[in-house]
């Protein structure tokens, strides 16, 4: 005839819910309710809190976030033409990103920090690229390179989406990391590569076959 919950914490109540069909119920039968409920309540939390110290959180599957700023200008690069670029970046790194084109933040979210720094650098790269006569690498001219030309170059730095090669005056081209799996590459390497695409003043090479 009485549907009596109670809701709270160690401390005390902090909802209940009371279903009745008599006329209504005296204080000490309420009394005796509320008890009760106290002694099942601590019951169940006691037993919570035991569970609690034994989960162990594989944090390698939680879902992680990056927030950083570029410039608000770069964001269209970011997402291409017709959205290709951006698209590209999620598909390749299995991340989600969203832009704020005022504010010019990025923010990346995934499973896997790996990822989510492999693209972060991306995008950090394809901001960085200067708009104009064809200039990159820090502002070196580039004009004189072209597509399908080859060299002998050196790696000078790996990240984790590839390893930029000096081809030569200072100007450094992107060797993807998925074009290199089969290798161990370090720095001051050499390798042979040719210009595979020029873009944003950015310079990206394939290994020679």
């Amino acid at each position: 005839d009485m549907d009596f919950k109670v809701a709270g914490s160690k401390d005390g109540v902090t909802a209940l819910q009371m279903d009745i069909k008599l006329g209504g119920i005296d204080q000490e039968t309420l009394k005796q309710a509320l008890y009760q409920a106290k002694e099942g309540r601590i019951h169940i939390l006691n037993i919570m809190e035991e569970a609690a110290k034994e989960i162990v959180v594989n944090e390698e599957v939680l879902p992680k976030l990056e927030l950083f700023s570029v410039d608000p200008s770069k964001i269209v690069d970011i997402i291409g033409q017709a959205g290709k670029t951006i698209k590209e970046i999620i598909e390749k790194f299995g991340v989600s990103i969203d832009l704020d084109r005022e504010k010019g933040e990025v923010k990346i979210a995934g499973n896997q920090n790996e990822q989510i720094k492999a693209a972060k650098d991306y995008i950090i790269n394809i901001t960085s690229s200067q708009k104009g006569t064809k200039k990159g690498s820090k502002d070196k001219d580039i004009s004189d390179f072209e597509l399908g030309q080859e060299f002998q170059g050196i790696v000078k730095k790996i990240a984790p989406f590839g390893a930029f090669v000096e081809l030569k005056n200072g100007v450094d081209g992107l060797l993807h990391s998925s074009k290199s799996k089969h290798l161990n590459l370090s720095e001051n390497q050499s390798l042979k590569v040719k210009i595979s695409e020029i873009k944003n003043g950015k310079i990206s090479v394939d290994l020679c076959e």
